[in-house]
């Protein structure tokens, strides 16, 4: 088991991580600004679910990697070509309501799958993983009571606060209806994920973050 104190110090992180604006609440953001909040959760729960599966494999890993300079390149590439295609996406996204409903991430499966693919490849939640996770793993204790409760952590406390985005969004959802308004949010989303795929290329190998 974790000492409460090092779990607290890492709620702290998971927190933290939660809040800055990355790749997923972009996405939750937008979404939820165009559909309400209620089918923004398939896309927040496929968010969770990469997470839960990041977590443990990071944890388990992380050593080997670190080690692997090719292996977080290849990461980093896939990462950024996400996040231009979504940003692709977001930014050719219909204006009027009907024509988004019929085009774009028409079905549940559709949003879970997009959020799952956003953030198994979100190379800067890697880096942050792979930075902090061995950190807090104590090796004269069971490994797996310690990753259960730093991944449910993770998990709990991203889905609650992409859950809060989405509500706020919803509330100001009236003030985003008409479509000259529409499309400048589909381009502001759009070009705050193309900043976040270009600061992906800066981002250092996990090995000299520390």
């Amino acid at each position: 088991m974790m000492n409460l104190n090092l779990w607290l110090v890492f709620l702290g992180g998971a927190l933290l991580s939660a809040v800055l604006p990355g790749a997923g609440a972009i996405l939750t953001l937008n979404h939820a600004f165009q559909r309400g909040w209620r089918k923004t959760l398939p896309l927040i729960a496929g968010q969770a679910t990469a997470l839960a599966f990041m977590v443990p494999i990071v944890a388990l890993s992380a050593e080997a990697v670190r080690a692997s300079a090719t292996a977080w390149l290849w990461l980093k590439c896939i990462s950024v070509l996400w996040l231009m295609f979504a940003a692709y996406r977001t930014w050719r996204a219909p204006v009027m309501m009907d024509a988004y409903d019929v085009v774009t991430l028409t079905r549940g499966a559709q949003r879970f799958c997009w959020g799952f693919l956003t953030d198994i490849t979100n190379a800067k939640a890697l880096a942050f993983l792979l930075a902090t996770l061995p950190v807090f793993l104590n090796p004269a204790h069971p490994l797996g009571p310690q990753i259960t409760i730093m991944t449910l952590t993770m998990v709990m406390v991203d889905a609650l606060m992409m859950t809060l985005y989405a509500l706020i969004a919803t509330r100001l959802r009236p003030y985003f209806q008409s479509p000259e308004i529409r499309q400048q949010q589909n381009r502001l989303f759009a070009g705050f994920l193309v900043f976040i795929a270009v600061s992906l290329c800066f981002i250092e190998h996990p090995t000299l973050i520390q």
